[in-house]
């Protein structure tokens, strides 16, 4: 029989919800996707769930209500909860890389992370600056990508992660509406760091004067796009040279 925790005073619960902001070495998900996800990937160390549920040899613990809406962030929740171990970033062997330079909303973090997942990057470095890869937010955007990608949340300065990235041997290619090359007509090599700038301010002109080549993607009616839906068309047309 799994343990019972009816208190919302109990040790293993305040343990938890002390990581529910991804810092640390722990970190929470929510909903059966995103528990299974971490299942799936070896990351669970202990399941929380208003249910029996199938742990896979994982620790479970069947909570009530009260503990549950203490353990969740979201208005609906599916009342299953699972704490995470951090994974340790691995060097990054990959082709390519995505780096994202000082990205602020948790949303856009998130969706670049589950479309690097998707189109074959499993190599993603974040800024100084950036939102966490861990926070509720970023984690609810991503979809379970971060159990599956090899993410670096940097210690540096961007300046000094671009001079080892080109010290490396990596191409450094730039996102800039002006002074750039457009998507349609790039070329790029088989080792490259693709970098996508803040919201606002777009890529810090330090990387700018350090990349080997920016990239515009062509537009009509508007001038700038999302950085997730701008990232999104990159990843994959970049990806479709490589192919």
């Amino acid at each position: 029989m799994p343990e019972i925790i009816t208190s919302k005073d109990n040790r293993k619960i305040k343990e938890a919800i002390s990581y529910r902001d991804g810092k640390g070495e722990f970190f929470l998900v929510e909903g059966f996707h995103m528990v299974e996800m971490a299942l799936s990937s070896g990351s669970a160390i202990r399941v929380f769930s208003l249910k029996q549920y199938d742990t896979k040899g994982v620790d479970f613990y069947l909570v009530n209500e009260a503990v549950m809406k203490k353990l969740t962030t979201s208005k609906n929740p599916e009342g299953i909860v699972a704490l995470c171990k951090k994974k340790q970033p691995k060097e990054m062997t990959g082709k390519a890389i995505l780096y994202l330079d000082e990205l602020q909303d948790p949303g856009n973090v998130g969706t670049l992370l589950r479309t690097a997942l998707a189109f074959g990057y499993p190599d993603v470095i974040l800024s100084q600056g950036t939102a966490s890869a861990y926070s509720s937010k970023t984690l609810s955007s991503s979809q379970g990508a971060i159990f599956f990608l090899n993410v670096k949340e940097s210690g540096f300065s961007p300046e000094e992660d671009i001079k080892t990235l080109k010290k490396e041997g990596y191409w450094i290619l730039a996102t800039d509406l002006r002074s750039s090359v457009p998507l349609q007509g790039l070329s790029v090599p088989s080792n490259f760091v693709l970098i996508l700038g803040n919201e606002g301010k777009g890529v810090n002109p330090k990387l700018l004067s350090l990349s080997d080549e920016r990239v515009r993607i062509e537009m009509e009616g508007i001038d700038s796009l999302n950085v997730g839906v701008a990232g999104g068309i990159l990843l994959y047309e970049l990806r479709k040279q490589g192919e």
